[in-house]
């Protein structure tokens, strides 16, 4: 018997929901994607950022309330804005590893005092930035934009799709492509890129998406041992069960709601690293982020409830409600 199975059932239900939301358009329209650069620059501003975003628990900026994602976001627009020498490969190709994390303490520090860096896994993550520089200068002449253009649209061709081509990267090589999409996303927000095989996007898959999804029970945990690591927070070898049955979950829901796959990322990542993380606001009547991912994300005339409240397991039972997303070690997401 399977230790992880879709409930094809629960996200039905779920999808009803969803197929009843609007997406709010302020929140396609942040300056990181906005912001009036060279299509070159702003390429090379996401290809970095979402190499080194992977398990950015600790970051955090206190005097500009930004934590993860958004401090990564909030970094890279102002490199844009300054045109850095931080976007450019040749430079990035020619610094170490060490040479490239004091320059990241910096950027990633209040005040810009190094000792108060919250980016952690330094030497790994200026191993992906100057990785992806050296594969940009030695095949595209040092520009994402002939990267691009190598795909002639496509996500999956023989080999030569741009999903395909981003796996020369080390920090892209997740088999279930979860930074390649957000990259593939970036760029058609952005204006720069529209697929031409749309159907072989892959869902965007991450910690606080399945946090969600096992709460809701659109994912099911039917292995006692497993349920109570996931609980417990123990940490695992691997996630893949799990993953893979949260992407058929997103897929599936994607399809029943009318939504398109990519904002099914927007509604679940909003979701779980605001109204279902520590706090859940169907029990404690707030969220985690002040204000409300998922308020800022989806248009709701108030948010004093959770929008699956009642059909969510983890509404109505507490054991659901303890489970966590599997704790690995990865650079995945």
């Amino acid at each position: 018997m399977k230790r992880v199975k879709l409930n094809a059932r629960r996200c039905e239900k779920v999808a009803g929901i969803i197929k009843t939301l609007k997406f709010r358009d302020s929140f396609y329209q942040g300056e990181y994607t906005a912001i009036h650069a060279e299509p070159e620059t702003k390429m090379r501003a996401y290809i970095y950022s979402i190499a080194i975003c992977h398990q950015t628990h600790t970051l955090v900026s206190k005097r500009r309330n930004l934590v993860g994602w958004d401090y990564l976001k909030f970094v890279f627009t102002d490199l844009m804005r300054k045109n850095s020498e931080l976007l450019d490969p040749k430079h990035l190709a020619s610094l170490t590893a060490n040479e490239l994390s004091e320059r990241l303490r910096l950027l990633f520090s209040d005040d810009g005092k190094p000792e108060k860096c919250t980016l952690d896994r330094l030497e790994e993550r200026s191993n992906f930035m100057i990785d992806i520089s050296r594969v940009l200068n030695e095949k595209y002449d040092g520009k994402i934009g002939n990267l691009v253009k190598s795909s002639n649209g496509f996500l999956i061709k023989n080999g030569k799709g741009l999903y395909e081509l981003l796996e020369a990267f080390e920090a892209y090589t997740d088999p279930l492509r979860k930074k390649s999409t957000v990259f593939l996303k970036k760029i058609m927000e952005a204006g720069l890129f529209q697929p031409k095989d749309p159907d072989n996007i892959v869902p965007i898959m991450d910690y606080h998406m399945q946090r969600a999804l096992l709460r809701i029970g659109c994912v099911e945990i039917t292995e006692k041992e497993l349920k109570r690591k996931l609980a417990n927070k123990v940490p695992m070898k691997s996630d893949e069960e799990i993953r893979n049955a949260s992407v058929e979950a997103m897929k599936l829901m994607s399809r029943l709601s009318g939504h398109p796959i990519l904002k099914m990322n927007d509604l679940f990542w909003s979701l779980g690293r605001s109204c279902c993380k520590e706090k859940v606001l169907c029990m404690d009547g707030k969220c985690n982020k002040d204000p409300c991912t998922l308020y800022l994300t989806v248009d709701l005339k108030s948010h004093d409830d959770c929008i699956f409240n009642g059909t969510c397991k983890g509404s109505k039972d507490a054991e659901y409600r303890k489970l966590w997303q599997p704790i690995v070690d990865t650079h995945y997401y």
